[in-house]
């Protein structure tokens, strides 16, 4: 943690007299309380408005980037794309099912079809999974992360991993918050959230403008991405978000998010796109 010292100069200096110096320790906030209250981070929802989506969780490859994109990384990558902005994949989930992180829970359809441990919030294994990740992808560099796998857990333990992964100065992009039901405001509300991805079925264009704009940020950046039988739903998604800022579509020929092609290109004013392939 970076410390800042700061100077006060007290009155026997206004007097004339030798400024006394006084050390001020930067407060450390109480995790254990996290969920009480957001860490303020920067506001770079700017960074982020305008630029494609490259959902690559489907490959270990970065790709080289480009400044005018942004690409998620898979779980297992080490490292950002050479240009433009990275997310890194994290999941609150045990990703593969180690047995590390318990107890655990089996509540979760999504869990068992890719055979990860739905780990049980109230116990020692949430936070320790969750410190494991925070500290190598910050180690790593990145500065964004996405949190997967949300709407199986309550909309208080996801704000407090939220809350955690600001304490390492890592940002975080909203999954699927249509499936977090009446949390899904509060969840985008949340200080740490600088964008929102959206799978098959878990809301459109319509739904997810009328959720930012409830949670106070209208102009904040959502994908839309798909992959397999997804595709007709894709153009679909792609013509309904035509008419609002900040959202863009692609679409995976390879497999589950082995590629990205563009549907529609988000822009400040949203217009649809040719297609290109990373």
């Amino acid at each position: 943690m970076r410390r800042h010292f700061v100077v006060l100069l007290t009155t026997a200096c206004i007097g004339g007299g030798d400024p006394v110096l006084a050390q001020v320790s930067p407060r450390i906030p109480d995790l254990q309380n996290r969920s009480s209250a957001p860490l303020p981070l920067e506001t770079r929802e700017d960074a982020l408005a305008g630029k494609r989506l490259r959902y690559l969780i489907g490959t270990e490859a970065s790709g080289p980037g480009r400044d005018d994109e942004v690409t998620e990384v898979s779980y297992s990558t080490t490292q950002p794309a050479r240009r433009g902005i990275s997310i890194a994949y994290c999941n609150l989930f045990d990703e593969h099912n180690t047995g590390r992180f318990g107890p655990y829970l089996h509540t979760s359809d999504t869990a068992a079809e890719y055979n990860e441990g739905q780990i049980d919030p109230r116990g020692p294994g949430w936070e320790k999974n969750l410190r494991e990740q925070f500290e190598r992808r910050k180690k790593q560099g990145f500065e964004y992360i996405e949190l997967d796998n949300p709407d199986a857990y309550s909309t208080k333990d996801v704000i407090g991993a939220m809350d955690l992964a600001a304490s390492y100065g890592l940002k975080v992009i909203a999954k699927n918050p249509g499936l977090m039901g009446r949390g899904a405001t509060d969840y985008v509300a949340h200080a740490n959230v600088y964008g929102i991805i959206v799978e098959k079925g878990a809301g459109g264009a319509g739904d997810m403008d009328a959720l930012r704009r409830k949670a106070g940020k209208p102009d904040l950046p959502v994908w839309f991405v798909a992959f397999g039988s997804g595709r007709a739903w894709a153009g679909n998604v792609a013509n309904a978000a035509k008419q609002y800022r900040n959202m863009g579509v692609t679409y995976s020929s390879a497999g589950e998010y082995g590629n990205a092609i563009d549907v529609l290109v988000p822009t400040e004013s949203t217009r649809s796109a040719g297609l290109a392939t990373r």
